[in-house]
């Protein structure tokens, strides 16, 4: 499965970015799109339809549920898929040092906006498989490697 992870600043004074990490929403089932919806990529990934990691990661029991009985899973599918995320920015983007993913991310210099092809294992409907263990899970996990089979944008 492909994976874009990206890097976008933030216009103002301090160099404030935005960390990313999506799924090309081409070859993704129709019917978890239609579940889901689609954001499109930063402009430095070209702006492509994709998919957030929480709602391909969720369960299909999930996607079968009405709104109001989906509240009590939403919460651990978000938690779960926010960890899976920052597993995979971190893998590319050393200098997100912070804990868990922060919507907006200070750094100290201006690296500029950066985007990164990769592949990993397919995280389609993961959520029950990884969530027992998630604290513990790491990149190599999810079957993804720094270097390996990736490409800049």
């Amino acid at each position: 499965m492909k994976v874009i992870v990206s890097r976008s600043r933030i216009a103002g004074a301090l160099p404030h970015y935005v960390y990313r990490a999506l799924v090309p929403a081409e070859g993704v089932a129709v019917e978890r799109i239609a579940s889901a919806g689609t954001v499109h990529a930063p402009g430095v990934a070209g702006r492509i339809a994709c998919i957030r990691i929480a709602p391909l990661i969720a369960p299909e029991r999930y996607l079968a549920m009405r709104p109001v009985e989906r509240t009590a899973l939403a919460s651990r599918v978000g938690a779960v898929g926010r960890r899976i995320e920052w597993l995979i920015i971190r893998t590319f983007f050393r200098e997100m040092t912070a804990d868990s993913l922060p919507i907006v991310f200070q750094l100290d210099s201006d690296p500029g906006d950066a985007c990164v092809w990769a592949d990993l294992d397919d995280l389609t409907g993961i959520f029950d498989a990884v969530e027992p263990g998630f604290a513990s899970l790491s990149a190599i996990d999810l079957g993804l490697r720094q270097r390996d089979s990736l490409r800049a944008a």
